[in-house]
């Protein structure tokens, strides 16, 4: 009676540490766990049915596997997958601290959610669906939020990549603008030769490749990750490279057109069979002996004050976040009355692109002012997400940009000059703040590292003709609508 009443009170003890661990784990990722679901309400039908046969393997082969495995024993903690929680959650922090990505955060979510369900399982099940684990937070973000977060930082830092090679050859003609332009005008082919794709697409087959061979997740499994991950960026910049030399600097845009797919999937085929040759090095998996897992894996402790232990550390770490001071937010930005505005509606995908949680302020008007006339964004917010390159969305909406400089529209104004159409039609761009006014994307993400509490303004201007650059009416018409953000933006 007596030692059923303690196997009582431990199962009890037992199931409510795990209980304990389990709500902390959910507490301390709470944010990537609404994103999370806010984005598979918005997925495709396609990515979803993706999702789900994804975890449905992935639970299919965990279930198979737990067949014939002894159970858990009660008195061992594992130390794997408590490890993996509190690491992903530091990693999770540490992007808060710096430059927020939703694909990153949802893919550490998932992948710690894997260490906790390691607590529950005997440690050989739990190590052979690691690898499994890994495919499913791979596939995970990138089916829910693909076209967010990551795309604009990594295709404007591959222009400049590119642009600090080309200067080094003293082809001064050539900026990361146009880079981009080319980039994006001949990148609508949905392949995976195209950047952040290759990247996943590499991953997920390098993935695919160590579950099929069941090679071990070590040191040298890690070495082939960062060869792989090394040789897909660096084919993917030698292919906007390529293509830049003979689209622009050899003026051959048809041949460029041509080669763009066989240079993108040259690169991504060198460089997942260099990733194969080596993942032939890393040895297989192999069962570990009932001695080696309790001397790795588990340690005689109690179970109890160590998910507990867990559980606080946890909660504190969710605790640690970057400090923002507490400013007015604009509720909108007045134009004065010599430029006459109309409001215009958003179109369904611009309502989706500025659905963020960083809650931006979108303005979207028809303007008159003396002789020009055109449409005008204004994207106000803290945040970078809500904020892009124009250029991409302008081409994106069938626009062609023959050409882009960077401009001083007055002494005040550093913006970005387009022409359009064939000269038809001009628009100009710049992101300002109280403190300074750039056209450079890259340098408005790493202004929100440095100052995250600052609150920034797109402004997007599409003239409906093709004004002088450098008349009077242009630079009235730019300082009139600085002097105006810069005044709202110093009252809030």
């Amino acid at each position: 009676m007596f030692a059923d009443s303690v196997f009582s009170s431990c199962n009890w003890r037992h199931g409510a540490s795990l209980g304990i661990l389990s709500g902390a784990w959910l507490y301390a990722n709470r944010s990537a766990l609404f994103l999370l679901l806010q984005s598979l309400q918005q997925a495709s039908i396609l990515n979803l049915l993706l999702v789900g046969v994804t975890f449905t393997a992935l639970l299919v082969q965990l279930i198979r596997q737990s067949k014939g495995t002894e159970k858990k024993e009660q008195g061992l903690v594992t130390l794997q997958p408590l490890l993996l929680m509190l690491a992903t959650v530091a990693m999770a922090i540490a992007l808060q601290w710096l430059v927020d990505i939703p694909q990153i955060s949802i893919f550490l979510f998932t992948l710690g959610s894997y260490g906790l369900w390691g607590v529950f399982v005997n440690p050989k099940q739990w190590r052979r669906g690691l690898p499994s684990a890994l495919l499913a937070a791979c596939v995970l973000p990138v089916c829910t939020l693909f076209g967010s977060g990551l795309g604009f930082p990594v295709r404007v830092l591959t222009a400049h990549v590119v642009e600090q090679i080309l200067s080094t050859w003293q082809i001064s003609a050539i900026s990361s603008q146009d880079i981009i332009l080319l980039e994006n005008g001949i990148a609508h082919i949905d392949l995976p030769c195209s950047g952040v794709k290759s990247l996943w697409t590499g991953g997920f087959f390098l993935l695919m490749a160590t579950w099929l061979e069941r090679r071990q997740l070590g040191w040298r499994w890690w070495g082939v990750c960062a060869v792989t991950g090394g040789l897909l960026v660096l084919g993917n910049m030698m292919r906007v490279l390529l293509l830049v030399l003979m689209g622009q600097v050899l003026n051959q845009p048809q041949f460029a057109q041509i080669l763009h797919l066989p240079l993108g999937l040259l690169g991504f085929i060198i460089a997942c069979a260099t990733g194969w040759i080596l993942l032939q090095k890393v040895p297989r998996y192999r069962e570990k002996t009932e001695e080696e897992a309790l001397t790795i894996d588990a340690q005689p402790v109690s179970m109890q004050s160590t998910y507990l232990g867990i559980a606080i550390a946890l909660i504190l770490l969710a605790q640690v976040k970057p400090a923002l001071e507490t400013v007015q937010p604009l509720t909108s930005i007045h134009l004065p009355l010599n430029v006459a505005t109309e409001t215009l509606p958003l179109t369904e995908a611009e309502q989706r692109f500025f659905d963020d949680a960083a809650q931006p302020v979108v303005q979207k008007q028809r303007f008159t002012f003396n002789t020009l006339s055109g449409s005008m964004l204004l994207v106000t917010s803290r945040g970078w997400h809500p904020h892009h390159p124009p250029e991409l969305c302008l081409v994106g909406n069938g626009l062609k940009v023959d050409s882009m400089i960077s401009t001083t529209l007055s002494p005040e104004i550093n913006a970005r000059w387009l022409s359009l159409q064939d000269g038809q039609l001009a628009a100009t761009y710049w992101f300002q703040s109280p403190q300074r006014t750039t056209d450079d994307f890259i340098g408005r993400i790493w202004e929100y590292v440095a100052h995250r509490n600052r609150t920034w303004v797109l402004v997007s201007v599409l003239f409906d003709d093709f004004p002088e650059l450098n008349s009077t009416e242009v630079q009235t018409f730019a300082s009139t609508v600085h002097d105006a953000i810069d005044q709202s933006l110093n009252q809030g």
